[in-house]
């Protein structure tokens, strides 16, 4: 499970129905997930992602976007930064976001028993530090 440091951006995609993309550098290409929803920034909070076309890395910064599914529009940046990816599995990726507004840590969970390419983008929860314990009787 080797973690990689590469870019990330959100994408505000203005088409037909307005959604928003994630979309990061993962193996030298630019992987894009489509959400309905603002992506989830509190612990817990799960989306569905419904993975979409590759497009080449120096796509990143256009401002118009195609897609099968909406078509074209243009896009407006509702985040971007840094995120270290691990891929834990073809279908389970780590993520830790820094960020503007997406910051901490996430996971891309693909789902196997929906037909197509349907992902959970979730929000993990901070790891609970153990409870101090006194030496007291």
């Amino acid at each position: 499970m080797a973690a990689t440091l590469t870019r990330f951006v959100v994408h505000q995609h203005k088409t037909g129905r307005s959604h928003f993309d994630l979309r990061l550098i993962h193996g030298g290409i630019l992987r894009s997930w489509s959400l309905l929803k603002e992506p989830p920034r509190r612990a817990g909070e799960r989306r569905l992602a419904i993975e979409r076309e590759s497009f080449t890395a120096d796509s990143m910064n256009r401002n118009l976007f195609e897609e099968e599914a909406f078509g074209p529009g243009m896009v407006s940046n509702w985040d971007e930064g840094e995120v270290t990816v691990a891929a834990l599995s073809p279908r389970q990726l780590s993520l830790e976001f820094r960020g503007r507004r997406l910051t901490g840590n996430y996971e891309l969970r693909r789902m196997l028993w929906y037909p197509g390419n349907r992902w959970i983008l979730a929000k993990k929860r901070p790891a609970q530090a153990p409870e101090a314990r006194s030496n007291l009787p």
